[in-house]
């Protein structure tokens, strides 16, 4: 345990005499809390291996937080020493994962419908940039390539990754909701920062929901549109096809609607569900397309991908724009609503999310400002949720990241070479290591007893691995190593204050350690808060810098600062 790593001090008496002996850890019910605490998370890392970096950061606070309450020297020791003992354990099982410049990646190309100027372009990849940030740490690279096409790289070894960033790419994120064909609300209506994903509780049988508020201006024109507009559907779409062709297969849709439904009739739903004014979006039957039949006035076809042939070639022939789907997707959620009205509830190859009813009570043409949109997951079990989390976080990305000003095809992937590759990440490695080195002989120099100088290099060894282990559950990135290293320089800062104060004659040995800590804290706060609007910035190439900061400030103030204290109080 930690409590002997020192023991090689001995000046007289044991530096340690004032810990705990391991007859009195057996029975100190905080020191067993801290043990099986650490079992827990340990458990944790190795089975859910999807939250490891959730799970060591939970593990700072926790352990950070007892630490801080409990103010016993052995725990600011044992806490300290079984987040590292979890950094080691999921280095060990799960290694480390490097960013493009490190290790390559892969590259999707992002096709515009047509040229844009420089304007509309940076706009795009704006926006594209700001869905990226909404998965998370992992390194996203977005850039213009001429007028018309965008690259966006990420780390190859991530393949989930890679298809949850295609079907977000997929989607040009344009949102409206309609009642009896009038747009009631769009997203240009929604305010970004109110987005946010709903509660169990609020739900209301849905399996996933993301609810957000809407602008003065925009909840009077919503209120205005459904006024006596009780129990309609409201259909959310996404990225709904303007002026195409809905191409459904007539034998599919026999298959798939109830029995009790005619043919007709669920047509006719169909065509309510696409109702809209200024569109002309039409509905036809893969059976009754021919060549040389008349295609004017649309510019879009929506058809499932095991289409015929023959149905294809007389759109493409036509330079007609074809969305494939799976077949799935074509086959409409159809059920009878509130009043006894067949309505379509789903339909995602035209982007319809849900249509849920409005309630007496918003159409009495009074302004509501909060909103939200909710849907089924496919599967069962952990299949299910699983799905439900991927599906809030596509909406709460392309809500959040905005609309593309213009329509997007996907490109195929290739893998790209790390432009810097392994010996990029192994000069890196030892510019970290340059780093502790030098500040070693720094350290030396300034005290020049072995007793000081090695806690101070041990605990910033702690702190690096802690830090690797965290960011590297997500991605490494320049930006990331940046502030790994960074870190370096802030704990033996942080250290050498504390070690001053010791060794200053005036007051007692806790006001010197108060005012250290007091100065410390100062320094953390500051931090923290400078690098919050880099934080939440939405600029995924410093995001790493920003996070990598941040937790090194926070492991800093609860962990490794109050365990050299105790270490060093000890000594000096």
């Amino acid at each position: 345990m930690p409590l002997y790593f020192c023991t090689m001090f001995s000046e007289g008496d044991s530096m340690f005499e004032k810990f705990p002996s391991l007859d009195d850890l057996k029975n100190d019910r905080k020191f067993i809390f801290l043990l099986l605490l650490g079992l827990l998370l340990l458990a944790g890392l190795l089975v859910y291996t999807a939250y490891i970096g959730l799970l060591l950061i939970l593990g700072l606070i926790i352990f950070g937080t007892l630490s801080s309450v409990w103010k016993e020297n052995h725990l600011r020791l044992t806490s300290l020493f079984l987040l590292l003992i979890l950094a080691f354990s999921s280095i060990a099982t799960h290694g480390v994962k490097f960013g493009i410049d490190f290790v390559g990646g892969t590259r999707i190309p992002v096709v515009l419908e047509h040229p844009v100027d420089s304007a509309t372009m940076q706009e795009m990849v704006n926006t594209i940039k700001k869905r990226a940030s909404v998965l998370g740490l992992t390194e996203i690279k977005v850039k213009a390539v001429g007028n018309s096409e965008i690259y966006v790289e990420l780390p190859s070894a991530d393949e989930e990754m890679t298809n949850r960033v295609e079907d977000i790419l997929e989607k040009q994120g344009v949102y409206i909701g309609v009642v009896d064909g009038k747009i009631a609300i769009t997203g240009k209506d929604i305010l970004p920062v109110t987005i946010r994903r709903l509660s169990p509780q609020e739900l209301g049988g849905s399996d996933w929901g993301v609810g957000f508020s809407i602008t003065k201006e925009a909840a009077e024109h919503f209120a205005e549109t459904v006024k006596g507009k009780a129990n309609h559907p409201l259909y959310m779409f996404l990225d709904r096809p303007m002026n195409a062709f809905v191409v459904v297969s007539r034998q599919q849709l026999e298959e798939s609607i109830p029995e009790s439904v005619e043919m007709e009739d669920a047509l006719a739903a169909m065509n309510n569900a696409l109702k809209l004014e200024g569109d002309n979006t039409v509905i036809i039957f893969e059976e009754d397309v021919l060549p040389g039949m008349n295609l004017s006035n649309r510019t879009y076809a929506v058809l499932r991908k095991d289409a015929p042939q023959r149905v294809k070639e007389v759109f493409a022939s036509a330079n007609i724009t074809i969305k494939e789907v799976e077949d799935r997707e074509m086959v409409p959620e159809i059920s009878h609503g509130t009043s006894g009205k067949l309505t379509v509830l789903k339909w995602e190859a035209v982007g319809l999310l849900s249509a849920p009813y409005l309630s007496p009570q918003i159409t009495d043409g009074v302004p509501a400002y909060s909103y939200s949109i909710t849907g089924p997951a496919s599967g069962v079990g952990r299949e299910k949720v699983l799905n439900a989390e991927r599906n809030v976080k596509e909406i709460e990305s392309i809500l959040k990241g905005g609309a593309l000003p213009v329509r997007i095809t996907l490109g195929s992937k290739t893998v790209i070479p790390a432009p810097l590759g392994q010996e990029f990440l192994r000069m890196s490695l030892l510019g970290l290591l340059f780093a502790f080195l030098v500040v070693s002989i720094v350290i030396s120099i300034r005290y020049r007893q072995l007793k000081i100088i090695l806690p101070v290099l041990l605990i910033t060894l702690a702190e690096i691995i802690v830090l690797i282990a965290i960011t590297g559950s997500f991605t490494i990135d320049l930006a990331t190593m940046a502030g790994i290293i960074a870190a370096v320089g802030v704990s033996i800062d942080a250290q050498i204050i504390i070690t001053d104060e010791l060794l200053k004659k005036t007051g007692t040995k806790d006001e010197r350690l108060d005012k250290a800590m007091a100065i410390i804290n100062t320094n953390v706060t500051v931090a923290i808060l400078a690098m919050l609007p880099l934080l939440f910035s939405g600029m995924v190439e410093i995001i790493g810098f920003a996070v990598s900061t941040i937790l090194g400030a926070l492991l800093g103030a609860l962990l490794s600062r109050p365990a050299y204290a105790a270490i060093a109080g000890e000594l000096i």
